[in-house]
């Protein structure tokens, strides 16, 4: 696992002083939906925090960054003139005495959403017992958090991950989604019966579910028509729990399944079958600055981590829909281009991620009747060394003169 929320936002944090320091949610404004936590605080708040204590230690070992949004009016920099005035910070329980993991939050503009990310792979994580957010000085602000999140990237199975995830949320096809069942589903019988109901088709991975636990999906081995219709399962496979009318009802799923070439893949019907095409650097979408992030006290100093800017890379797949009727095809095509358009970016481990459809390559042969595949492009990125702490440097001076004359006091002062 690569991702794991530590906190959707969407229940709010309690305050150490509500006067001081309210806490609501917002549900105008989210990244993840359907709210954010919404802090105000008024001058005065310093010392004032809000936080979470999970039910239990929580675990983050396997993780080397936490991530959360921030939208909010007041900037913040480090700067003199614009200083941090919200601080993020854990505890664990094995910390030892004088141990601390506390960050300071940048705000690089007022009123837009930014992605904090924070290296805690040098960090004791493995019994996180509570999450805060303290205010540091008396400024006022007010701003929304959103979307905390614990993450170790891994390039193409989170792309992947994600894009499965994307296509297989569940597509419900006219005439074949919550069936209601004709005969109560009996624990161990092995089909399901239905009124007279056309659409079903062998190779149909079907959900049983209704007045009972959904039962694992089912595949369909015979469709039987007559009176009523009704499914079969394959020899061994019966139902798991027992489905009372009138609330037992049947679904014909839509899976996605990842081709791994050069094995034939047999596949139930309908489905979306994803082809890794291609992946390479995009030289267009790389940086060239170096990042910094993880801003924390260290005795009198402040630091902050440094790596070269991640680079990145566009992934194309092939997405094709298989399905025993046209209508069904063209309906789980439809959806699927709705899913994939440019206006709704691909979210991998809480970042977005653009989305191009492409023009299909030169057709060299295809059946009659066949719907042609979607092919798409995802924008994607790769970190491409650890990071490194460094001093976070907010004054520099420059002087001028012969490097063995006296010295002068005067020259350029740049507080940064």
């Amino acid at each position: 696992m690569s991702q794991q929320v530590v906190h959707d936002m969407n229940t709010a944090w309690t305050s150490s002083n509500p006067a001081a320091l309210a806490v609501t949610l917002d549900p105008d404004s989210f990244i993840a939906g359907p709210a954010s936590n919404r802090l105000d605080s008024p001058a005065g708040s310093l010392g004032v925090f809000i936080e979470f204590p999970p039910l239990v230690p929580l675990d983050l070992g396997a993780f080397d960054e936490l991530r959360f949004w921030i939208r909010s009016d007041v900037p913040a920099d480090g700067s003199r003139a614009v200083p941090f005035y919200l601080e993020f910070s854990y505890v664990d329980a094995g910390d030892l005495p004088g141990e601390e993991h506390r960050w300071f939050v940048p705000v690089n503009g007022s009123l837009s959403w930014e992605q904090r990310r924070i290296g805690i792979e040098s960090d004791r994580r493995t019994a996180i017992t509570r999450f805060r957010f303290t205010c540091l000085t008396g400024t006022r602000f007010a701003c929304r958090l959103d979307d905390l999140r614990a993450v170790h990237e891994e390039m193409l199975p989170d792309l992947e991950a994600t894009l499965v995830g994307l296509l297989e949320a569940q597509l419900d096809l006219p005439g074949v989604t919550n069936v209601p069942l004709a005969v109560t589903g009996t624990l161990g019988d092995p089909q399901v019966v239905l009124p007279p109901t056309p659409g079903f088709a062998i190779g149909n991975r079907i959900r049983v579910q209704g007045g009972a636990p959904p039962d694992p999906p089912h595949a369909v081995a015979a469709v039987a028509g007559g009176p009523n219709t009704t499914l079969t399962f394959p020899a061994g496979d019966t139902l798991q729990n027992t489905f009372p009318l009138p609330a037992g009802n049947v679904t014909v799923l839509v899976p996605v399944l990842v081709e791994a070439p050069p094995t034939p893949m047999v596949s139930p019907t309908p489905a979306v079958v994803l082809t890794l095409l291609d992946a390479r650097e995009d030289l267009d979408r790389t940086g060239y600055g170096i990042q910094r992030d993880s801003f924390r006290p260290r005795g009198s100093r402040t630091v902050c981590s440094t790596r070269p800017a991640a680079r990145a890379y566009v992934v194309d797949y092939q997405v094709t829909t298989v399905a025993p009727e046209r209508s069904q095809q063209r309906f789980v095509q439809d959806r699927l281009l709705e899913r994939l358009s440019i206006d709704r970016p691909v979210w991998i481990n809480g970042a977005p991620a653009p989305v191009w459809i492409l023009a299909p390559p030169a057709l060299l042969e295809r059946q009659l009747g066949e719907l042609a595949p979607i092919y798409v492009r995802i924008g994607t990125r790769r970190e491409t060394a650890p990071r490194r702490e460094r001093p976070f440097v907010t004054r520099a001076e420059v002087g001028a003169g012969r490097i063995d004359a006296p010295l002068d006091r005067e020259g350029i002062v740049l507080d940064l």
